[in-house]
């Protein structure tokens, strides 16, 4: 059998395979495969141009809070990390101070044994190494962040993978896939280095010095959070994992200025919007927070079904935007429509329902609702179901689509493209004019901003020298190292030699 590191979905695994391919000048047996390789691909380079991308200075992805100088999330999945760019080939190890709880504390105790229940993971590109478990090895362990501060200044926690990086863009990060209720994962001091040599200083905001910037006094650190009624209006941050989200609330539009060199681009969101209940209980439609009851209008079904998905409506829809305004468009209709985009020059796109992007399939669409009524009738019981809300809520939670976001990124991405033949400054956003229609649901997380390079998949540039004397390495075709091959199509790394080997 084979003996496969598992894979994660990092952002950038794709590109790191493509560039990879590319410095290695990829031989298919003696013919090189530079008339095969498609040319170009989008490079990552949100930590370059975008301010505060998961509102903490340095970080992309999603998280809840920082607090006594370190990072949390509490109660769901999510994604924290940075894409660095033009790394050298080399031997690199990340150490990282953290640990995970996969439910409350009673529970990990008894359950976290012999890493069973532990989703949470450092990682360097694809490959990634599970956080210790709070209680491992111990009776007692921290229950706060000032406590956790403590236990990382002891070095009780210290977490540590190192990996043979192929050259090229290097992302490191911490994530959770999402397992229960009250799961906790907390982390601190990001440290890298290649030898002897210490990178850490590559790493921005490494020990959470800057701590996440979400005010409820209307302020978000870098963003522009004017909206089409003449307000301000943050992101809802409902401990359900590392998502943000609005709901069935007021006009939102969370906008940066951006000063980028000629080029094409795509800005990007993980992300769906929610038309309508999320669907029904008994008969009964689920309001947007989590409530079971009857709900006026029309659930996401019944969107679904009548195909009344209008790219120009901006009442309902929620979109992603590139403007080249001066300021900041807070009113997302076209110039002609007594907005503040201008047709034919800005962009907008319409973020997709999660009943089109899971093609009517109820049983895949994220959700938000509780499993519980308000007297404490539960419909799912504790620790049955991964990353449902298994008690009462009147507010619902995120940790759904926080777990969808991690476990399928690829399907919930979600671009506004554009392109600029001369430098130029542009505003890149979020956001909704209006409170409707009745009970919608936008989660979001993940602001990306990615460059077209025409040469990430070149297979002419760099045809390197073969070392015979060089141990022999194996990666699969999505990049994801395999200790004993078999049967199957992979990818052979010997020294600087790279091929593609049918093995049997």
């Amino acid at each position: 059998m084979m003996n496969i590191k598992p894979m994660i979905n990092t952002p950038n695994l794709l590109f790191m395979v493509k560039h990879y391919i590319k410095r290695s000048a990829l031989l298919l047996g003696a013919v090189a495969v530079a008339a095969s390789a498609s040319a170009g691909a989008y490079r990552d380079v949100t930590g370059q141009y975008i301010t505060n991308p998961s509102f903490l200075a340095g970080w992309q992805g999603g998280l809840t809070a920082t607090a006594d100088g370190v990072g949390e999330v509490y109660n769901g999945a999510f994604n924290l990390y940075q894409t660095l760019p033009d790394m050298e080939a080399g031997v690199y190890t990340l150490k990282v101070d953290a640990f995970y709880r996969c439910g409350n504390n009673d529970y990990a105790k008894d359950n976290m044994k012999d890493g069973k229940l532990n989703y949470a993971y450092i990682y360097i590109n694809g490959e990634k190494k599970a956080v210790k478990p709070l209680f491992e090895g111990r009776e007692t362990a921290p229950n706060s962040t000032g406590e956790a501060a403590t236990a990382f200044a002891a070095g009780e926690y210290v977490n540590e993978i190192t990996v043979n990086h192929p050259g090229g863009d290097m992302v490191v990060g911490i994530m959770n896939e999402g397992c229960y209720a009250d799961e906790w994962c907390c982390f601190d001091n990001f440290r890298l280095s290649k030898g002897s040599e210490d990178l850490t200083a590559k790493i921005k905001n490494a020990d959470f010095a800057e701590g996440f910037d979400i005010q409820k006094d209307d302020h978000m650190a870098g963003w522009d959070i004017a909206n089409s009624a003449g307000g301000n209006k943050i992101v809802d941050i409902n401990e359900g994992g590392g998502v943000y989200r609005k709901t069935n609330a007021s006009p939102y539009n969370i906008g940066q200025q951006v000063e980028l060199p000629a080029g094409k681009y795509r800005f990007s969101a993980l992300t769906f919007f929610r038309y309508g209940g999320a669907g029904n209980f008994n008969g009964k439609f689920i309001a947007c927070k989590g409530e079971w009851k009857y709900v006026d209008g029309q659930s996401p079904k019944d969107y679904y079904e009548g195909k009344k998905y209008d790219e120009n409506n901006t009442t309902d829809n929620a979109y992603l935007y590139v403007s080249f305004n001066a300021t900041k468009p807070a009113n997302l209709d076209w110039d002609e429509e007594l907005g503040e985009l201008t047709k034919g020059v800005d962009k907008r796109v319409r973020i997709k329902d999660c009943w089109e992007l899971n093609e009517g399939n109820y049983a895949a669409m994220p959700e938000n609702e509780t499993r519980a009524a308000a007297d404490g009738t539960q419909f799912v019981p504790a620790y049955e179901t991964r990353n449902v809300v298994d008690a009462w809520d009147d507010s619902g939670k995120e940790r759904e689509s926080a777990a969808a976001f991690v476990a399928e990124p690829e399907k919930y991405r979600q671009y506004v493209e554009f392109e600029l033949t001369a430098p130029a400054k542009v505003w890149i956003g979020i956001g909704k004019n209006e409170n409707s229609p009745a009970q919608y649901w936008h989660p979001w997380a993940d602001l990306k901003l990615e460059k077209w390079d025409e040469n990430a998949q070149s297979g002419v540039a760099d045809i390197v020298v073969e070392d015979e004397n060089a141990p022999v390495e194996y990666y699969n075709l999505q990049g994801v190292r395999v200790a004993n091959p078999e049967n199957g199509l992979y990818i052979v790394k010997q020294g600087n030699k790279v091929s593609k080997k049918f093995i049997r």
